[in-house]
């Protein structure tokens, strides 16, 4: 009885419910896009192409290798094993070799050479493709069955050994009467749009064929299989695949439309919203990619506008593939016209944009602007304006003028003229010629030298366009949820570091003690906040360059380092001050360039992990360990160190330029989320140390004050950057140094902030970089590693919704934005709405939410921070806070608002509300 009543529920509720994934894509190019893959629940990876799938796999996320059962791929390496007598015949559309299923040789070999090295390498799941091969050639009833019962043989062989593997069908509906009860999901490809092999054309499926596909497809949904549907159209028909996307979903099928060698980021249940701009500089530029103009003066506004800048020399090969619906854009800052020469640029950019890519162009082409040349971006040439002749501006939009007026000068202006698009910055001159040298295009935009930025005599620069919305109308940006690093539970974040230089200095006045005795009891004791502290090993330890004082250093590094609320961070063994000159072991042989250590030479595993290895081993306490590596010097190391970081388990920071004031108010001195080298991110420290404040500590001593000019200006009329209080140690040698940074974090301090240490910093800024948004259906699909919680979206998209969201603990107001506070585990997803909420929802909090719930009576959270709680509810009319089961009184701030301050830093709650 008991074994009938098991059988009847696998025939009900066949292994792996449906429920269990909404969402899938296939991917079989190589370098897949895998950030944003992670918005799909399921993905079909090519094994060939090194994915490892167990990295890849999240609670959200499954890797599923794609097989291929009835056809041999003369490409794949294990095909050159195989027995010549297994084989029936050939499929001339894809060159491959038909598989006779009858062979029990076959069957021990796909599960022994195929299918186990890859559950080896962490696969859990596969793609069974070419099911029905063997119809091309089985002709006889017999010689059919032959081959359907080889199948069924194999596909039982495959679960006996292995139970737990998810077994997605591409058709094989001969097969589902026998064996639906094994099987995850069924798939099929081309039920509204496919691509013809022979023809080699994208074309819409005939009716006759589509409604002999929909009778098998609801036959296989009859059985509880999940139904997955692949489409075909081309790249650039990107208002196509969502037709035809929703065309499938509308049947209760999961839809997945991509190109014809699905090697495209294509639309399914979810699409992809790409945060990748691919930006195109020359190296011939500058020796190292920070130094770009590129890197310097357009990755702020997109980290702002919600994206990251992936670069890629000009000098290298140009990307590969099919690039739409990976990257939101393509941003070419070149350094000259010849700058693409080498790598034939110009015919690469029309490929793109035919396949729907938006291009920018700063500056320059890349390419000679000649007629030809700019012919097919529908741009031409006008006769050019006279030497010596004066130019005015005739036309300029109110996107032009942002941070100073255009200098027109006809040695330096093209004489463009738009055929198509929107000309933002049009000059002339006296005899009425016209050049167009900022527009919009149907393919994007550009903005040329010296229209986009102009140079001033100090060696800085001011925006001549307005880059936040001149980037958005160009790349035709989407408005979304912006993951945002600057804040979380709606206040902005504060960290405070400290570099190690100066540890070894002694405070001047009168019997001054050692900086760090005076730092510690100074400021450290006193703003009890959390705090990373960094120590130079050549400054404190007897190997170093003060031998003679080690023995009293050592002491004040340990209580430094043993209070409760500092972080440990090393900052390297001998302080390089020029990373790049260092690895130059010859310029370093010649040049100081790090502290004067006697017999030591550079070395890069002295530097990063034995500094930190130092310091875990003679100064941290027992239970701590260091845990960030904090850039010296000009912090512009290469990937090579950067990787040294990251490989030896440390997080990284500092480097940058954020350093905008009063006297200096202009976005290019506002520095970028940080950098990639290698394939290795180097996070910029929020603000800049008190170096820079007090001209290289030079004088005046009391600079730093103007760090709060800097705190201000990023955080109006845009919150472009957290609260960093960054400083070193030899600021505690001088009093007026020291009441400099006694009045920043007063300053500091008095504002509505989250405190949070270095790490935890970074941490938000590498997720920011791999945190995907993707649309889906009325609302937003947002993943990530949970480490950022922060969405911001404009007031102008709607109120947020967190009774109809998921994992949204509430919102706050600033300025022109809503922020969007998200709860623990790397899920959300986010609706907006035209009315505010009605049920209640977190205001604001100083602390991270690492628990939430939301019920029908109201919700359970649980806060978790570093300083004693303080936090606001909204919509509290008829609204209890209860912990542990008593009622929590707060202070009533009218229209439904409660403010609660606790004395502990973490503690969990349940909100009940009467309505």
């Amino acid at each position: 009885m008991i074994r009938n009543i098991v059988l009847l529920c696998l025939l009900l509720f066949p292994a792996f419910a449906s429920a269990q994934f909404k969402s899938v894509a296939f991917y079989y190019a190589s370098n897949p896009p895998l950030d944003e893959l992670h918005a799909f629940d399921l993905v079909v990876f090519d094994p060939d192409q090194k994915v490892d799938p167990v990295r890849f796999r999240t609670p959200h996320n499954e890797a599923i290798a794609y097989v291929s059962i009835g056809e041999a791929d003369p490409k794949r390496a294990y095909t050159r094993a195989m027995s010549a007598e297994w084989f029936l015949g050939m499929n001339p559309d894809w060159n491959t070799r038909i598989i006779d299923q009858g062979n029990p040789a076959w069957r021990r070999f796909f599960l022994d050479r195929v299918i186990e090295p890859l559950w080896s390498k962490g696969y859990r799941g596969f793609f069974l493709d070419t099911l029905d091969s063997w119809q091309q050639v089985a002709k006889t009833p017999a010689e059919q069955a032959r081959q359907i019962d080889g199948l069924i043989d194999l596909i039982r062989s495959l679960k006996a050994r292995h139970p737990d593997a998810k077994l997605i069908l591409n058709r094989g509906f001969e097969l589902l009467p026998r064996i639906h009860e094994l099987v995850y999901a069924v798939a099929a490809e081309s039920l509204f749009q496919q691509w013809n092999p022979k023809s080699k054309r994208y074309q819409p499926v005939g009716e006759a064929d589509r409604q002999w596909l929909l009778e098998r497809l609801r036959q296989a949904r009859a059985w509880g299989l999940p139904v997955i549907v692949i489409d075909y159209v081309p790249p650039a028909k990107r208002a196509l695949a969502r037709e035809t996307a929703k065309r499938i979903e509308a049947l209760g099928f999961i839809p997945w439309v991509t190109d014809k060698d699905l090697a495209s980021l294509g639309v399914g249940a979810v699409e992809v919203m790409p945060r990748k701009i691919l930006g195109l500089y020359d190296s011939r530029e500058a020796r190292d990619p920070e130094y770009a103009n590129i890197q310097r003066y357009a990755a702020t506004p997109l980290n702002y506008l919600g994206y990251t800048l992936e670069l890629h020399d000009l000098q290298q090969p140009l990307p590969a593939g099919i690039l739409t619906g990976r990257y939101a854009g393509i941003l070419l800052w070149p350094n000259s016209d010849s700058s693409g020469l080498k790598q034939h640029l110009q015919p690469w950019l029309l490929r793109q944009i035919d396949d729907g890519m938006r291009v920018i162009f700063m500056d320059f082409f890349g390419f000679p602007a000649d007629a030809d040349s700019l012919r097919p971006f529908g741009l031409d040439l006008s006769p050019p304006a006279e030497q010596g002749a004066r130019l005015h501006v005739a036309h300029q939009d109110p996107m032009v003028g942002f941070e100073i007026q255009p200098l027109p000068s006809p040695y330096e202006t093209l004489p463009l003229r738009l055929r198509d698009g929107r000309a933002l910055l049009q000059v002339a001159d006296d005899r009425g010629h016209t050049a167009d040298v900022v527009g919009l295009t149907p393919w994007g935009g550009y903005a040329l030298s010296p229209y986009d930025l102009v140079s001033m005599p100090n060696g800085d620069a001011r925006w001549v366009i307005d880059p936040f919305r001149f980037f958005r109308a160009a790349l035709a940006l989407p408005a979304m949820p912006v993951p945002d690093t600057t804040t979380e539970n709606g206040r902005r974040l504060m960290l405070a570091h400290i570099d190690g230089d100066g540890f070894a200095s002694k405070a001047e006045w009168y019997q001054g003690p050692f900086s760090g005795e005076v730092m510690r009891r100074e400021i450290l004791e006193k703003y009890r906040i959390p705090t990373t502290v960094s120590m130079i090993q050549g400054e404190v330890a007897p190997n170093g360059a003060y031998p003679k004082l080690s023995p009293q250093l050592i002491p004040i590094a340990r209580s430094i380092f043993a209070l409760p609320w500092v972080e440990i961070a090393s900052h390297s063994f001998s302080h390089p001050f020029n990373w790049q000159k260092l690895e130059d072991h010859e310029a370093a042989a010649s040049e100081r360039y790090h502290l004067d250590i006697p017999g030591y030479r550079f070395d890069l595993k002295t530097e990063i992990p034995g500094s930190a290895e130092y310091i875990d081993r003679v100064l941290a306490p027992p239970g701590k360990r260091c845990k960030v590596f904090l850039w010296t010097g000009n912090c512009v190391p290469d990937g090579q160190a950067i990787a040294m970081a990251y490989q030896s388990g440390l997080l990284n920071m500092n480097g940058g330029d954020t350093t905008i004031t009063e006297g200096n108010n202009t976005i290019t001195h506002v520095a970028p989320l940080g950098v990639s080298k290698g394939g290795w991110f180097q996070v910029y420290a929020p603000n800049q140390n008190e170096n820079v404040y007090t001209r290289n500590w030079t004088g005046p001593f009391y600079g730093f004050e103007r760090a709060i000019q800097t705190y201000k200006l990023t955080d109006s009329p845009r919150r472009l950057k957290p609260i960093d209080i960054y400083y070193h140690f030899y600021s505690a040698t001088k009093r007026a140094s020291l009441a400099a940074l006694n009045k920043v974090y007063r300053w500091a301090l008095a504002q509505p902030v989250m405190n949070i240490y270095a790490s935890e910093y970074i941490d938000k800024v590498l997720d920011f970089n791999r945190t995907v948004v993707a649309q889906a259906g009325d609302g937003w699909l947002i993943r990530n590693r949970g480490d950022l919680r922060e969405l911001r979206v404009p007031k102008s998209a709607g109120f947020p919704d967190p009774g109809h969201s998921e994992n949204v603990v509430g919102y706050n107001a600033h300025g022109d934005s809503y922020y969007i506070h998200l709860g623990p585990g790397g899920e959300a997803r986010v609706r907006l709405a035209q009315d505010a909420p009605a049920g209640p929802y977190l205001l604001e909090a100083n602390a991270a939410t690492s628990r939430f719930e939301r019920a029908p009576d109201g919700l359970r959270l649980t806060l978790r921070g570093h300083l004693p709680l303080r936090f606001t509810l909204a919509n509290m009319t008829g609204c209890s806070l209860l912990r542990d089961g008593r009622i929590l009184k707060g202070q009533d701030l009218g229209q439904g608002l409660e403010r609660f301050s606790l004395a502990g830093s973490s503690d969990a709650f349940t909100l009940q509300c009467a309505h």
